[in-house]
């Protein structure tokens, strides 16, 4: 699998599927659905809750898209349809539903959210996703699940989440991560970056992927200085970019 990277900077990445937040809310089973039809790569979040299933969503809290208090982790996994996302009739899905609706149509670009159950969570994970015969890629901003990935499956494509906080960046290379991994994904925040444009020049395989991609000057910074985009869409803000060119033609950085 890691011998063929290209699919991953073929066609943009839609950051939790191609939502809209209104009708087709983030890392909804629609928005999955939406960003296959349209040709876009999807890139999404992974969680273990605390009764042992593996969850889509991005917050650490249920506020703001199912507009309840609670953690994602204590979630009872046996009622997801009660979870419904931003005032739909979309839920919170499970890992298993989203590989099994994509079903290798597109690839997958999954992030593991950061856990002190790195063993069990990535092991789980692992598992779900063995037998799946579609593009995928894992990526992470925790360099332990990095690492544990590095370790246990190195044919597997690996990236390094980089955040524009400085601690994060501090910590990304300090622990020199990009020794572990096929790609560093980085904060638009982040760019231009001598830092990786250092790291590119000593391993001209290592590729750099930007996110998220939301408005038309994130766009252009984006063509100068990564191989490919994760974007993002949003009808309720008419600043965000419109979805771009499925073929992805556009990403060409400058060094």
């Amino acid at each position: 699998m890691k011998n063929d990277k290209k699919w991953l900077t073929a066609a943009p990445v839609a950051h939790r599927g191609l939502h809209n937040n209104k009708t087709l809310p983030e890392n909804s089973l629609g928005a999955f659905e939406n960003a296959v039809k349209h040709g876009y790569g999807i890139e999404f979040d992974v969680w273990r809750t605390n009764d042992g299933q593996l969850i889509v969503h991005h917050d650490p809290k249920l506020s703001r898209t199912c507009g309840i208090d609670g953690n994602v982790k204590q979630i009872d996994t046996s009622k997801l349809e009660d979870y419904k996302l931003m005032n739909t009739n979309y839920s919170i899905p499970t890992f298993e539903q989203t590989l099994k609706l994509v079903d290798g149509q597109v690839g997958l670009v999954i992030e593991i959210k950061p856990t002190k159950q790195v063993d069990i969570t990535c092991s789980q994970i692992w598992e779900t996703l063995k037998d799946y015969k579609g593009n995928y890629c894992i990526e992470s901003f925790d360099p332990y699940v990095v690492r544990w990935w590095a370790k246990n499956h190195p044919d597997i494509i690996l990236g390094q989440l980089c955040d524009w906080y400085t601690l994060h960046k501090i910590m990304v290379k300090s622990m020199k991560q990009y020794r572990y991994v096929d790609f560093l994904a980085t904060s638009i925040k982040n760019l231009p970056s001598k830092y990786y444009r250092k790291i590119c020049k000593n391993n001209p395989d290592m590729l750099v992927i930007g996110w998220t991609v939301r408005t038309q000057s994130n766009f252009d910074l984006a063509v100068k200085n990564v191989d490919n985009i994760i974007f993002e869409t949003n009808d309720k803000n008419q600043d965000y970019i419109v979805p771009p060119n499925v073929k992805n033609d556009f990403c060409h950085r400058e060094y």
